[in-house]
């Protein structure tokens, strides 16, 4: 698992096709099954907040304790999949030899990364650091089959992610630095708990092939497939056990599957493929796996770069909504040209990468993904991946058919406004009226909360707001907009009582907003640079710091509390916009961190002051 890569920068514009021609294959094990991800494995993180580090330090354990296990794991529970027993003296030499030109070669990254790191080069510190754990992860070589590479792998994450902690503390002294890891936080991705999922036996042994080739066919997909009995399985295991995550799934992708469907259209990619998504990411922009995929749809640098996403340390579009989904489906069409339109084979490679499902057909001699099943030459996720999503689409077709009654949420709407340079998400909330919680979560790929430097970027706004953005954008000065800030005036404000709870000069104040002040008016407060984190709020109350919350209309509005008990999916982002209330005021009532996560059948204390 990666943690400090969160600022890897497309090196040229070659890249792209350079991936391309190479047709990278990265290879990442996990204790119980090696993955072999061309988008799952080894990809940038994108650099935790505050509230992210304790959850960063429960993978951290997590990695440690699953790259331990390898050793002990064994060949043996693979055994169709291992190599035929006469592998020979020789063919181990070489790639004793390959191992140890690939271990000099990252440690050369990692100490190139150390030696920039003293000097204050952070930038590039973290583009070395991220070659160094690149080489690894894209060298195609397991892992596990390699005590001396598994060391040098655990080595480099652990230095790695001490000099994060390092970075991070440093940070978080001087108010509003921009420089660090940013201000995403992440969910876990269903594939996660996809990979150590084993059917019941009753689960399997009322699933016949004959009962897949029925619903099958009552379904009337878009894309053809060959009906086998894990289908089945997966759709009893979804109508028993797994019930909570699929109607998560299904009530969360009311707000992208009208878009995606579009782009899936528009790319010639069968529309029913949309549910990958599902699995993937439970349609969660924020989900990242243990191995670094990130988004609605899990790539990793790589292959993200590959098909059009842009990476740096402002902006991370694996994240977004509208492009990840293209780069999804411009992948997928990929895929399916190469194998012929065999889509069970197509998601496999999307799952592990193409050149591990082409290794495998190479060694069955036919390109029947069943067969690759039975015979064991795929990893154990995509083994469980294939089935489970086209489950999934069989459910999602006709969900009452399978006894689930869920209203999808409400489709995502909002209005773009395009700026150029950086623009502030907290300036951008203060202007539409909107929650700062609100404005990261419409503009997932700003890593730093705010737009990047000399580059036009499209901000995501409520509906009809963007008026109000555009005119409050055209009172502040380009170079401003990064620090200044906005506030609504209240009956009874002066310049002199905004200026005493901004702790800002009242003339400064008058300067750029003019003579007259009226109630409803949005005036301008030029905050220093480094005070561009404090969190302005209504005339009633003080400025606070930047661990208080922006107060937000819905927190004038009477609550009334109600007890939650928590289903597979939630997050607490999720139930306070679900419940129209704040991240903070969940938090604070029962005690926990913003960066918690929730355990399905916790019971929470909600403040309801409406429904979406």
């Amino acid at each position: 698992m990666r943690f400090f890569s969160s600022s890897k920068k497309r090196l040229d514009r070659a890249l792209p096709s350079m991936i391309a021609e190479r047709e990278m294959v990265i290879m990442v094990t996990n204790g119980d099954s090696d993955i072999s991800a061309s988008r799952h494995a080894g990809g940038a993180s994108n650099g935790p907040s505050r509230r992210f580090q304790g959850a960063l330090w429960r993978r951290m354990v997590l990695l440690l304790g699953l790259c331990g296990a390898l050793a002990g794991w064994g060949e043996a529970q693979e055994g169709p999949r291992r190599m035929a027993a006469g592998s020979t003296a020789a063919a181990q030499d070489d790639s004793s030899s390959v191992v140890r030109r690939l271990i000099e070669t990252s440690t050369h990254h990692f100490q190139r990364a150390e030696e920039a790191w003293r000097a204050g080069q952070l930038e590039q510190a973290r583009r070395d650091y991220d070659r160094a754990l690149d080489l690894v992860l894209e060298s195609g070589i397991d892992i596990r089959t390699s005590p001396a590479l598994r060391q040098h792998y655990l080595h480099l994450v652990e230095q790695t992610y001490q000099r994060q902690l390092a970075l991070t503390a440093s940070s978080g002294q001087e108010e509003g630095a921009t420089r660090g890891f940013g201000q995403q936080v992440f969910t876990p991705s269903p594939l996660d708990e996809l990979t150590r999922l084993d059917l019941t036996k009753e689960e399997l042994s009322s699933a016949t092939s004959d009962q897949a080739r029925s619903t099958v066919q009552a379904a009337h997909l878009d894309f053809t497939f060959q009906p086998n009995s894990l289908i089945q399985g997966f759709l009893n295991y979804y109508m028993g056990r797994g019930r909570s995550t699929m109607e998560s799934g299904l009530r969360r992708s009311g707000r992208f599957i009208e878009m995606a469907r579009r782009i899936f259209r528009e790319e010639g990619v069968p529309q029913d493929l949309v549910w990958l998504s599902q699995v993937e990411s439970a349609w969660s922009p924020m989900a990242r796996s243990w191995a670094a995929a990130v988004g609605l749809w899990q790539f990793i640098p790589g292959t993200a770069a590959r098909f059009g996403l842009y990476q740096d340390a402002f902006i991370d579009e694996r994240c977004s909504f509208e492009k990840a989904t293209r780069a999804s489906a411009r992948y997928l069409k990929f895929l399916g040209d190469r194998y012929n339109g065999n889509w069970e084979l197509a998601m496999a490679a999307y799952n592990c990468g193409e050149h591990r499902v082409d290794r495998g057909i190479e060694r069955l001699g036919s390109p029947d993904f069943w067969e690759l099943y039975s015979r064991g030459l795929l990893p154990r996720e995509t083994r469980n991946y294939v089935p489970n999503i086209l489950a999934t689409i069989l459910i999602a077709k006709n969900p009452a058919r399978f006894g689930f009654q869920v209203v999808p949420e409400p489709a995502l709407h909002y209005d773009l406004v395009p700026v150029d340079g950086l623009v502030d998400l907290r300036l951008v909330a203060d202007a539409t009226d909107t929650s700062h919680d609100l404005m990261l979560a419409l503009n997932p790929e700003l890593k730093q909360g705010m737009t990047p430097p000399s580059v036009e970027y499209q901000i995501r706004v409520p509906p009809g707001k963007g008026a109000l953005l555009e005119e409050a954008l055209g009172r502040i000065p380009p170079d401003k907009r990064a620090s200044w800030r906005m506030v609504t005036a209240k009956a009874g404000d002066t310049f002199e009582t905004i200026a005493r709870r901004a702790q800002v000069d009242a003339e400064a104040i008058a300067q750029v907003n003019g003579e007259s002040l009226l109630p409803g008016q949005k005036v301008i407060v030029p905050l220093p640079e480094t005070r561009r984190n404090v969190v302005l709020t209504s005339a009633a109350s003080d400025i606070g710091n930047s661990s208080r919350s922006i107060t937000s209309r819905s927190s004038k509005t009477k609550a009334r509390t109600i007890q939650y008990r928590v289903k597979r999916g939630d997050t607490v982002g999720e139930l306070a916009g679900r419940y129209r209330t704040s991240v903070r005021e969940i938090t604070t009532i029962n005690g926990l961190r913003s960066s918690t996560q929730l355990r399905v059948g916790q019971t929470l204390q909600i403040p309801v002051r409406g429904v979406r």
